[in-house]
C-alpha cells in the first residue's frame, strides 16, 4: 500500500500552498495540480492492494505512486527552505536581495514538478492498463455516512474495552493458588508460558491486581524486560517502583547512573531484604537474560514470588510452577469476539444472518486472543452487513497458511481497512522501543509535528483533541492497548502487543521509507529514508554521516552519554522536524542544535542534560520542548520561539540565572511547571492562549489572585506550594472556565472552588477536618484524588453528596479508617474506587464500596 506515503505528501503539499503561497508564486498552480493529483490518486490505491497479491506489475505500480509522493513532498519543502526565514518580516527585504536567485530556483523546482507530472502521466496510463478501478468515490450521503461513523467510532469508550477478559478465570485460579498464594515459604518462581497474542500478560496484570496479592505482599513491581535486555534499565524501573513516597526519584537516578552495574545490583538487593515481595519479569525471550536476572531476588523465608512471561519454553526449567497458555475453545472464541464486534451495540448479540459468516471468521483466529480482538474491532460498525463480514472473511481466506501467518494475515488486513491518517498514526507506533509504555501527549505530538494531523475547517476542536480521537480509534479496533487512565478516564499511557508493534516498523519501512540503525550493524539501511530510530548501548552515540538530508524524524535510544559528532554534522538533518532522546543517558546538548531549524518537535525528558545552550533560540518553528524530569538550566531564549505552544519543564528546582521572558509565547498552550521565581507575573498573564499551567509557589510574595484573575481560559491549574506557609486560594471560585485542578501543599482550609470543576486533586494538604462535606457539594465533580490530604480517621458522605462522582483515588491516607455512606447511597455514578496505602481502611470498607475497589498495593 502507499495510502500512508500519499496522505503524508498531500498534507504536506495542502499546507504549503496555504502557509507559504508567497514563495510559491510561478510555480503555486503547478503545486496545488500535484497535491490534486495524489489525492485523486488514493482513490485507486484500494482497488490495487486488493489485486496486488496475483501481479507483481501492480505491486510496481503502488511503489513508483508512493516514491513520487515522497519526491513531490521533498521537492517543495526543500525549495522552501532555501528562502523561508526565521522571521517573516525579513523576507520583503531578503526577496529583493535575493531576487535572481529566487528565479534560478524557481525555474528549477518547476522543471522538477514537471518531470513528476510526466512520471503521474506514465502512472495513470499504467492504472488504465492495469483495470484499477477507483473505489473511492463517495456520494454526499455516503460521505455524510462515514463521518456519522467516525465520530460514533470516537465516542466508544476504549477503556471500557479492556475488561473483556474471557477464559482466564480458570488459568487465574490455578495461578494463584498453585504459585502465588499457596502459603509456601521461601522464594518461589511461577513462569506462564505460550505463544505471541495468547493472553500471557493480561493474565500476570489480573494476577498482579487481584486484591488477595495486594494484601499478602509487603511490596509489589512489574517490569518488562523484552527482546533488547539491558540490566541496568530493568533494576532503575524495579527501583523507581520500590520507592518510599517522600524519596527523590531523580536523585535516585543519578545515584544508579553513577555506580557500576554490580553496585545497582545491591541496592535491590538491599531494597527488597527482608521483604516479602511479588515481582513480575514480563516477557523474558532467553533463558541466558533470566540466569543473570535470578541473583538480584533475595532468597529467603519470608513468602516471596517472582512471576514470569514467556513465549520460551526453556525458561521455565528452574519455576517451581508453569503454567502453559492455552488457546481459546469455540465458546470462549465467541464470547470474545462477541464482546469485541458489538461493543456499545446490539447488546453483544450476534443478529442471524451474520451468525454463520462470524463462526466462519472465528475459526480463522484459531481461539488466538489477539487475533480474535483485533478481527472483532475491524467489524466494529453501527449498522453491520452480511457483505462487508463476508469481505473480511474472503480477504482472510485468500492468505490461509499456518497459524502464524493465519494471524499476521488477520492483523494485516486490520491495518488494510484503517484510513490512510489512521494509517499513517499507526506506523509512528513502530518508532518506540518495544513493550515502550507510550505517554498519549508524546504521541499525539509526535503525529502533529509530523503533519499527519491538521486542524479541523470548523476549528470547533483542537489540534489535540482530534489527534486524541484517532488514538481512540485505533484503541478501538484494539490496535493498541491501554495502560493505564486518568481520574478523566482519558487515556494517559498505552502500548502496543509486539506482534502489532513488529507490523507497524514493517509497513514504516516500506510506506514511509523508516528505517532502524543498530551499533552492531545489523541494520538494513535506505537510500532516502525519511524516519529513523537509532539504539546504542555504549556510551558514545552511534551516528551517520550521510543520507540524512530527507529525514523528519529521529529517535534515539539506548544508554549513551556523548553525542561526539562533528560540528556539521546538524547541518545534514535539512528538514529533519523531530529529534526525540527521551528516557536516554545523554548528558550534554551540542551548540549546533541551532542548526535543526525546521524543528518542531524536541523531546530530552528524562535525560541526564543539565544545561540547554543559547543557540536553542535558533529553533524557530519549535512547538513542543520537553525537558521534565532533569535538573535543566534553560537559557533565557525561550521568547524568541513564538510558534512554542506545549513547554514542559521539571517541578523541582532548577537553576536559571535570570527569570524567563515568555510574553511573546502567543501561542502557548501548555506550560508546566515553572517556579514563580523563574518568571515576571506580568508576562505570564499576557498569555491568552494558555489552557494548561503548572506552577511551583516558592514564596509568600506570589500575587496568586493576580494570576488567577488575568488567565480566565485556563482549563487545567496545578499549583505546588513548597512554601510554608499557606497560600490563599479563594480567588480559585472566580475561574469558571476551570476544570482540572491539582492543589499540592498544606492548606488550613478548603478554598472555594470553580464552579465547573470535574477533576480534583489534593496532596499534602494535611487537613484535620473530613473534606467529604465540603467536596461531595460540587455539582460537576467526576474525578478526586485525596494522596496525603486528609489525616483524619473517618470520612462520611451524605445520601445525596458527589452526585456526578466516577473516580474516587485515596493514597496514603495511613490514619483512616472507615468511609460512611449515606442509607439513601451516596456516590450513586462511582465506577472505580483506588485504595493505595491506606490499610486501616481496606479492613472497614464498606461493601458497596468493596465491590468497585482497586487495591494498587498495601
Amino acid at each position: 500500500m502507499a495510502d500512508a506515503a500519499i496522505f503524508c505528501a498531500v498534507q504536506a503539499l495542502g499546507m504549503l500552498v496555504v502557509e507559504k503561497a508567497g514563495f510559491l508564486q510561478g510555480v503555486e498552480e503547478q503545486v496545488k495540480w500535484l497535491k490534486d493529483e495524489l489525492e485523486r490518486m488514493q482513490c485507486f490505491l484500494k482497488d490495487a492492494a486488493e489485486k496486488q497479491a496475483q501481479n507483481e506489475s501492480i505491486r510496481k505500480w503502488i511503489s513508483d505512486i508512493r516514491e513520487v509522493a515522497q519526491d513531490a513532498e521533498d521537492i517543495i519543502e526543500t525549495f522552501i527552505l532555501k528562502f523561508d526565514t526565521p522571521r517573516s518580516s525579513e523576507w520583503s527585504l531578503r526577496r529583493l536581495y535575493h531576487f535572481p536567485k529566487h528565479l534560478y530556483h524557481l525555474n528549477v523546482v518547476g522543471k522538477e514538478i514537471d518531470s513528476i507530472r510526466a512520471h503521474l502521466e506514465d502512472i495513470e496510463r499504467s492504472r488504465v492498463r492495469y483495470g484499477i478501478q477507483n473505489l473511492g468515490e463517495m456520494t454526499e450521503s455516503s460521505r455524510r455516512s462515514e463521518v456519522g461513523e467516525v465520530e460514533w467510532r470516537r465516542r466508544l469508550s476504549p477503556w471500557q474495552k479492556d475488561e473483556h477478559l474471557v477464559g482466564l478465570e480458570r488459568d487465574m485460579e490455578l495461578l494463584l493458588k498453585n504459585a502465588i498464594l499457596d502459603g509456601r515459604k521461601g522464594l518461589a518462581v511461577a513462569t506462564v508460558v505460550g505463544m505471541g497474542g495468547i493472553g500471557k500478560s493480561t493474565l500476570a496484570k489480573k494476577v498482579y491486581n487481584h486484591s488477595g496479592v495486594a494484601k499478602r505482599f509487603d511490596i509489589r513491581a512489574w517490569v518488562v524486560v523484552s527482546s533488547d535486555f539491558r540490566p541496568r534499565d530493568i533494576i532503575k524501573e524495579l527501583m523507581l517502583q520500590l520507592l518510599e513516597p517522600k524519596e527523590d526519584k531523580l536523585k535516585l537516578v543519578e545515584t544508579m547512573e553513577k555506580l557500576p552495574l554490580p553496585n545497582v545490583q545491591q541496592m535491590l538487593h538491599e531494597r527488597l531484604l527482608g521483604k516479602r515481595y511479588f515481582i513480575v519479569l514480563d516477557d523474558l525471550w532467553e533463558n541466558k537474560h533470566w540466569e543473570s536476572l535470578a541473583s538480584f531476588f533475595p532468597v529467603e523465608g519470608q513468602g516471596s514470588r517472582l512471576l514470569l512471561t514467556s513465549r520460551n519454553r526453556n525458561i521455565t526449567k528452574h519455576a517451581r510452577y508453569i503454567h502453559v497458555m492455552k488457546l481459546l475453545d469455540s465458546e470462549e472464541s465467541w464470547k470474545l469476539f462477541m464482546k469485541k464486534a458489538f461493543i456499545d451495540n446490539n447488546e453483544g448479540k450476534c443478529p442471524k444472518d451474520l451468525y454463520d459468516i462470524g463462526r466462519e471468521i472465528l475459526r480463522k483466529c484459531d481461539g488466538l486472543p489477539l487475533a480474535i480482538s483485533v478481527v472483532g474491532g475491524l467489524l466494529v460498525d453501527r449498522s453491520p452487513s452480511k457483505s462487508q463480514w463476508e469481505n473480511v472473511s474472503k480477504e482472510i481466506n485468500s492468505h490461509l497458511g499456518t497459524r502464524e501467518t493465519s494471524v499476521s494475515e488477520i492483523l494485516e488486513l486490520s491495518y488494510r481497512n484503517l484510513s490512510p491518517e489512521l494509517k499513517s498514526c499507526f506506523l509512528c507506533l513502530g518508532f518506540f522501543k518495544e513493550d515502550a509504555t507510550i505517554r498519549t501527549k508524546r504521541l499525539i505530538q509526535v503525529w502533529i509535528a509530523n503533519g499527519l494531523i491538521q486542524q479541523g475547517r470548523r476549528g470547533e476542536n483542537t489540534i489535540e483533541e482530534i489527534g486524541r480521537s484517532y488514538l481512540d480509534q485505533l484503541i478501538n479496533r484494539n490496535m493498541v492497548q491501554i495502560m493505564d487512565v486518568g481520574k478523566d478516564e482519558s487515556v494517559k499511557n498505552c502500548h502496543i502487543h509486539d506482534l502489532l508493534r513488529e507490523l507497524s516498523i514493517r509497513k514504516a519501512k516500506e510506506e514511509m521509507s523508516f528505517e532502524i540503525r543498530r551499533e552492531d550493524g545489523n541494520s538494513q539501511s535506505l537510500d532516502k529514508p525519511r524516519h529513523r530510530a537509532v539504539y546504542c548501548s555504549t556510551e558514545m552515540f552511534i551516528y551517520s554521516t550521510g543520507k540524512n538530508k530527507y529525514l523528519r524524524s529521529l529517535f534515539v535510544h539506548g544508554s549513551f552519554k556523548y553525542l561526539d559528532v562533528k560540528p556539521s554534522y546538524w547541518k545534514s538533518f535539512e528538514l529533519l522536524k523531530i529529534l526525540d532522546f527521551e528516557d536516554s543517558k545523554l548528558n550534554k546538548l551540542p551548540h549546533t542544535i541551532g542548526e535543526l531549524t525546521q524543528l518542531r518537535y524536541l523531546g530530552l525528558r528524562k535525560t541526564m542534560i543539565w544545561r540547554l545552550p543559547h543557540s536553542l533560540g535558533r529553533l524557530k518553528k519549535l512547538e513542543v520542548l520537553d525537558v521534565a524530569k532533569n535538573y535543566i538550566d534553560i537559557p533565557n531564549v525561550i521568547w524568541e520561539m513564538d510558534t512554542m505552544r506545549h513547554l514542559y519543564m521539571h517541578h523541582g528546582q532548577s537553576y536559571m540565572s535570570e527569570p524567563l521572558r515568555i510574553d511573546t509565547l502567543k501561542n502557548l498552550h501548555t506550560l508546566s511547571y515553572i517556579w514563580t521565581n523563574h518568571f515576571v507575573l506580568e508576562h505570564l498573564t499576557q498569555l491568552a492562549s494558555l489552557r494548561i499551567l503548572g506552577i511551583v509557589i516558592d514564596s509568600s510574595n506570589f500575587e496568586f489572585s493576580t494570576l488567577c484573575s488575568s488567565l480566565k481560559n485556563l482549563v487545567c491549574l496545578k499549583v505546588r506550594n513548597i512554601h510554608k506557609i499557606p497560600t490563599s486560594m479563594d480567588v480559585l471560585g472566580t475561574m469558571c472556565n476551570l476544570s482540572k485542578l491539582n492543589l499540592q501543599g498544606r492548606l488550613t482550609e478548603l478554598p472555594d472552588f470553580p464552579p465547573n470543576l470535574s477533576y480534583l486533586t489534593l496532596v499534602l494538604a494535611d487537613l484535620r477536618h473530613d473534606p467529604m462535606p465540603v467536596l461531595e457539594k460540587l455539582p460537576k465533580l467526576s474525578g478526586l484524588k485525596l494522596d496525603q490530604a486528609y489525616i483524619g480517621r473517618k470520612m462520611e458522605v451524605s445520601e445525596k453528596g458527589f452526585l456526578r462522582l466516577k473516580v474516587l483515588i485515596l493514597r496514603n491516607l495511613w490514619d483512616l479508617e472507615t468511609i460512611k455512606v449515606g442509607k439513601g447511597g451516596g456516590m450513586k455514578e462511582l465506577k472505580r474506587l483506588e485504595i493505595y496505602k491506606c490499610s486501616s481502611l481496606v479492613k472497614h470498607l464498606p461493601e458497596k464500596l468493596r465491590l468497585i475497589t482497586i487495591l494498587l498495593e498495601e
